[in-house]
């Protein structure tokens, strides 16, 4: 895809829905106060499992403000985006019936979609009831959100889904500044959701990648992460259509870069090259120099391995002296691990950051880890200037994106 490097790519909208806030406003104050979404599940039963805590959605009323017609065909996971995307239209001030509708695209990250829903179908099979819902079956693909979302508002423009496991949302972005960029859209709906679900909880359970009470990343005594579910969306405009109409604009997205260890399906490379050619790639896209970057979301799983190799790719592609410099933090460590969602949820924290220009922190760090020797904001929020930021996606199988985001302060 061609891109023009004179047009600019501006943040005009935000929703979100997590553990820590089921609004923009509930989540960033609950962001920059470090509050943590963490605790036991009750979505399903997690009797045997070493672990049953997680960062759940507590809304048990998600369905509010939608037609029961719709409520039987829409899973959890979908009622989650669909919620982060009023919010962020509202928040946009775009009136889409008076917009082209060939010229908005909708590109989303997907990860476990709808598997909840299917895993109520079965159960009801379990169980013998004479007559379980097909409808459960209907939104089981990742897809479903993006298809929905372009089919209730009548937007003919670019339409994908992307997954590349946890970094899937974080993808999703740079697909949207692509399409903005080359001229092909001049607006995209783009982020992603991700809803708890048994066959996830139960796989990282039994790889044993999970804390049995919270994450703590960066933390010595670090035991694994805690996943968490929840949505963000994020629209992007053409910045020459968004000044035109006036609209707020949040941060500019300088750019992004996408590649891959080709190492192994679940640890990243032990070099961390694959990490370190990521955020080097995207800053030279960007055309942002390494010390005009003064906050990095991490990665920031929590897990034994992940959280020493973040550090040294920070150190190989920063330089030791900047990289001490440079303000780290994980907000895993409030929301948990959002799988296919998470690249959006810590997007949007991203862009907060630079908004409000408060850098939110790491919590639970306790007892740093030697190994992992950087400035990580430990548990309180930080007041500073922040003129560009990384937010790092770096997933299973090696699929690494790191986002550019700018100031426009």
């Amino acid at each position: 895809m061609s891109t023009n490097s004179s047009i600019r790519v501006a943040v005009t909208g935000l929703g979100i829905i997590t553990a820590i806030g089921e609004s923009l406003s509930e989540f960033e104050e609950g962001l920059f106060k470090g509050e943590c979404g963490i605790g036991p599940i009750s979505l399903f039963d997690t009797t045997g499992f070493a672990c049953q805590f997680a960062a759940q959605v507590k809304n048990k009323n998600l369905e509010t403000g939608f037609a029961p017609r719709e409520t039987k065909r829409i899973s959890r996971c979908d009622f989650l985006g669909l919620i982060a995307l009023r919010e962020a239209l509202a928040d946009s001030g775009l009136l889409l019936e008076s917009c082209d509708r060939n010229r908005i695209g909708v590109v989303l990250g997907g990860g476990a979609g709808g598997m909840r829903s299917w895993e109520q179908y079965r159960r009801t099979v379990w169980l013998g009831e004479t007559r379980p819902k097909p409808s459960l079956l209907l939104p089981f693909a990742c897809c479903t959100l993006t298809d929905l979302i372009a089919g209730q508002y009548g937007l003919t423009g670019s339409r994908a889904t992307i997954s590349t496991a946890c970094s899937s949302s974080a993808t999703s972005i740079g697909y949207g500044f692509d399409l903005i960029r080359s001229g092909d859209q001049d607006i995209v709906i783009t982020g992603g959701s991700e809803a708890l679900s048994e066959l996830t909880y139960a796989g990282f359970n039994s790889i044993r990648a999970m804390d049995p009470e919270y994450c703590r990343p960066f933390d010595k005594n670090r035991r694994g992460l805690s996943l968490g579910e929840g949505a963000a969306i994020l629209i992007l405009e053409n910045y020459a259509g968004a000044e035109s109409r006036g609209a707020k604009i949040y941060a500019e997205v300088l750019g992004y870069s996408i590649n891959c260890d080709a190492y192994h399906m679940t640890s990243p490379d032990p070099e961390a090259m694959g990490m370190s050619r990521v955020m080097t790639a995207a800053l030279a896209l960007a055309g942002v120099r390494p010390d005009q970057i003064d906050y990095i979301n991490a990665h920031g799983t929590a897990t034994p391995v992940n959280d020493p190799m973040e550090t040294l790719a920070i150190k190989r592609t920063f330089g030791e002296a900047l990289a001490m410099d440079l303000a780290v933090s994980s907000t895993k460590s409030m929301v948990g691990h959002c799988l296919g969602a998470a690249g959006a949820i810590e997007a949007v924290a991203t862009i907060l950051a630079l908004y409000r220009q408060i850098v939110p922190p790491t919590i639970h760090l306790v007892a740093p880890d030697p190994d992992c020797d950087l400035d990580y904001v430990p548990n309180k929020s930080r007041k500073q200037e922040i003129r560009a930021a990384l937010s790092n996606s770096f997933a299973f199988g090696g699929n690494n994106t790191s986002v550019v985001f700018g100031s426009v302060g």
